[in-house]
């Protein structure tokens, strides 16, 4: 069992849910349609726990809610990265529950439905308007700019949050993709909401 020692990692996060753009959560009000639904990449570009490094492993969160975050009661996927081995595994798997602590701790203990754990293969871009990730036959989610309806013209938006919780700052994108089919979770939302950070965690 992975013990909560004190950790840092840097990392790349991008989601896609089922809120209009400028999803209400990053300003602690509801939802747009009530539940939430959303699928999450997140890459460790630079982590250590415990004495083993995590640089460059991904995982991937689909998860839905059927009200508020802070509601609970929410059911999850989680993906880990093929390429986390041994104690890699063991420790990007308490990394990706939440059991870690931290920022994505607190979001994870939000999941109070049952969490199941899968290993797959993820791919994993992110590049503003251009970011993508996926797993094959469970979600993927491509994004797109934002953009203006009546004259077609891309919208940008990078909002401060000083007192988030996941990131001091985001960017806010369009799904042109957005799919989860796994665990019993079953949606699509392409044209909704999309974001993306980088940012440092720590725990626990």
């Amino acid at each position: 069992m992975v013990t909560q020692a004190k950790w840092t990692a840097k990392v790349e996060h991008l989601v896609g849910c089922n809120c209009n753009y400028g999803c209400p959560c990053s300003f602690n009000a509801p939802p747009t349609y009530v539940k939430c639904e959303a699928s999450t990449a997140t890459r460790i570009l630079k982590g250590k726990v415990n004495g083993v490094a995590l640089d460059g492993l991904r995982f991937v969160v689909a998860a839905a809610w059927p009200g508020a975050l802070h509601e609970k009661n929410g059911r999850a996927v989680v993906f880990l990265d093929e390429k986390a081995k041994g104690e890699k595994r063991e420790v990007l798997e308490a990394f990706a529950t939440g059991t870690l602590g931290g920022p994505w701790g607190i979001f994870m203990s939000t999941v109070t439905n049952g969490i199941e754990v899968r290993t797959a293969r993820i791919d994993f871009k992110a590049a503003g308007k251009k970011s993508r990730f996926g797993v094959a036959e469970a979600t993927e989610v491509a994004f797109g700019p934002i953009r203006n309806p009546v004259t077609g013209a891309e919208s940008r938006a990078i909002v401060k949050l000083p007192t988030g919780l996941l990131t001091k700052e985001e960017e806010f994108f369009a799904c042109d993709t957005m799919w989860v089919k796994a665990g019993g979770l079953d949606y699509a939302y392409p044209g909704r909401h999309a974001l993306a950070f980088t940012t440092t965690w720590k725990g626990p």
